[in-house]
């Protein structure tokens, strides 16, 4: 049995019928399964890792564990090593962490640090370990939608960096290799996609996919991070991201060829992203 933390996430959503289909037993905990999107085939659980007394029967029966929660800072530290404290306990053989390129690159942004922390607690636990180290999601174009929509233009910051944009997709099909099949126990895999790409050359790819032109303006700072958080983020977050950013030029744009060499196929790109989403910036 594998437990999915983060079941209904990016990576948790094509996770989960990868690992159905290839013959494991998948246990995906959501706080609602009411109202989650889950493939039926999996056992869907309520638990919430901020509860103690949830982790006990989370992990019970329990093979191995993805690990992944949706906190940052010190939250996610906190669950996570928790939740890998409560596996040792009940005898998980394996545990496997989704980190950042940001730990690879020993960045010490909040968001590298935390997850570098979250990834000594999960080594230190005592079952055998492996981390995955994505880059930039795809997904995380998605902001891109509203200004999209509304007004054809997308912003960005200025001196955004070249980055080797990673498909959710890539990684959870690389997550469901680890997951099944022997030799990644202590192995640590940083994860890209085979390109690297200006944010301009993403908006032509976006551009592209759409069939008509889109506006690329880059914006100051100040403005990019009013723009942030007008909508609705902490400001802590936005200053995350932004010390991410900068710690990052020069590092986002390396291209890893783990996911080619591991499944044995090319990386997906920002076009087959962008194709495939295309119909939610219509």
């Amino acid at each position: 049995m594998i437990l999915v933390l983060g079941a209904t996430g990016k990576v948790g959503r094509a996770l989960v019928p990868a690992l159905l289909d290839a013959g494991a037993r998948v246990r995906a905990l959501t706080r609602d399964p009411a109202r989650a999107r889950v493939d039926p085939r999996a056992e869907v659980v309520a638990g919430d890792l901020d509860v103690p007394a949830d982790l006990p029967r989370l992990v019970d029966g329990v093979d191995k564990v993805f690990v992944l929660t949706s906190g940052h800072g010190r939250d996610g530290v906190t669950r996570e090593a928790a939740i890998a404290r409560e596996a040792a306990r009940a005898g998980v053989a394996h545990l496997v962490k989704l980190s950042t390129t940001g730990v690879h690159f020993g960045q010490t942004d909040p968001i590298s640090l935390a997850h570098a922390e979250s990834e000594e607690a999960v080594r230190q636990a005592g079952p055998a370990w492996t981390v995955l180290r994505p880059g930039t999601f795809m997904d995380n174009r998605l902001a891109w939608r509203r200004s999209v929509v509304e007004f054809g233009t997308v912003h960005a910051p200025e001196d955004d960096p070249v980055s080797a944009l990673v498909h959710a997709r890539d990684i959870a099909a690389v997550a469901a290799l680890v997951l099944t099949t022997p030799g990644h126990e202590g192995a640590t895999y940083p994860l890209t996609g085979d390109e690297a790409l200006t944010t301009g050359q993403q908006v032509e790819v976006l551009a592209a996919a759409l069939g008509r032109p889109l506006e690329f303006v880059q914006e100051p700072e100040a403005a990019a991070r009013e723009r942030m958080l007008s909508f609705g983020w902490p400001r802590s977050a936005v200053d995350g991201v932004f010390d991410l950013k900068r710690q990052s030029a020069g590092n986002e744009g390396v291209v890893f060829d783990t996911v080619r060499t591991l499944l044995g196929r090319p990386a997906l790109t920002f076009a087959d992203w962008a194709r495939e989403n295309a119909h939610l910036f219509r």
